[in-house]
C-alpha cells in the first residue's frame, strides 16, 4: 500500500478563493477533486505575512523566531530539520517544487 501526502501551499488567496472553500463563482475543479477525499485545513494561520518565513514555518513546524528565517532569501540554518527529513525515516520520498524562495 502506498502512502501519499500532497501538501499544496498557495500565496495570495483569500480564505474562500477555491470552489471547495465555498466561493460562489470561482471554479477550481482540479483542486476541488484533490480536496474531496483529503483533509483541508480551513482554520490555519500563517506565522509571518512574508512568504519565505511563513513557508519555513510550515516546512519545519516551528515559529519564525525559532527557525530564524525571518525574511525572504534568508536561509534556514543547516541543522534545521524540515518536514522531508522527518518523513524520510518513515520511508516516504519527498519532493519540493514550485517557487519556494528557499535558499
Amino acid at each position: 500500500m502506498s502512502r501519499n501526502i500532497l501538501f499544496i501551499m498557495c500565496d495570495q488567496l483569500r480564505f474562500d478563493y477555491l470552489g471547495c472553500a465555498g466561493h460562489p463563482t470561482l471554479r477550481t475543479p482540479n483542486i476541488d477533486a484533490l480536496a474531496a477525499p483529503g483533509v483541508r485545513f480551513d482554520q490555519a494561520y500563517v506565522q509571518s505575512p512574508i512568504c519565505e518565513p511563513s513557508r519555513m514555518s510550515c516546512y519545519t513546524g516551528r515559529y519564525v523566531r525559532s527557525h530564524g528565517s525571518s525574511w525572504n532569501n534568508f536561509p534556514l540554518r543547516i541543522d534545521e530539520m524540515t518536514m522531508g527529513e522527518h518523513l524520510a525515516p518513515l520511508g516516504l520520498r519527498t519532493v519540493l517544487c514550485g517557487t519556494t524562495h528557499m535558499a
